[in-house]
């Protein structure tokens, strides 16, 4: 008898199951609109704060300072390129300073150079004086250097000249170095 007996009507118990499958729906679209929301929210933002335009600007901005680099690097290269082609210069030439340096002391003081030239072969001094001993006294050194062998093993003398009017006496040697 207790089972037939039902206090509650059948209608009731059929909107309160609706109920709460309309408040459960409820509850459920509400979540979703505020998660559309959201996410329609956050994208709009994440679309805006990654703009097609700024990334290119950006790409551009980016392959520019690429390009100055390349030309910059290219640049440097180049001119690591000459030093290096001048280094090798530098030190494939004959250092004649030293030779000149020789040549110079032997000169005595009232003897002036006309010209002087060197080479790796060859030695060729024009010098003018008004003392015909002076140029003898150079001449003599000259000869002394190539019997030494220092730096000369030949010398030539080209001409001696005088100049009645002025008083000078002028030189000209041309020697073959070792």
């Amino acid at each position: 008898m207790k089972a037939d007996i039902n206090l509650t009507s059948g209608v009731l118990v059929e909107s309160a199951q609706k109920s709460r499958f309309l408040r459960i729906l409820r509850i459920t679209v509400l979540s979703s609109i505020a998660l559309i929301s959201i996410a329609s929210v956050s994208l709009f933002l994440l679309i805006n704060s990654i703009s097609p335009d700024k990334i290119k600007k950006e790409k551009d901005q980016i392959l520019f300072s690429i390009k100055f680099l390349n030309e910059r690097q290219a640049k440097i290269a180049i001119v690591n390129s000459k030093i290096a082609d001048i280094s090798k210069i530098l030190d494939n030439r004959t250092n004649y300073e030293s030779e000149i340096n020789t040549f110079l002391e032997k000169i005595p003081n009232d003897v002036s150079i006309n010209s002087f030239e060197i080479d790796k072969a060859k030695v060729a001094i024009t010098a003018s004086s008004d003392s015909l001993s002076s140029i003898d006294s150079m001449l003599n050194t000259f000869i002394e250097m190539t019997a030494k062998k220092q730096i000369i093993k030949s010398l030539t003398i080209g001409s001696l000249t005088s100049d009645q009017k002025s008083g000078n006496y002028s030189l000209s040697i041309k020697a073959n170095k070792l």
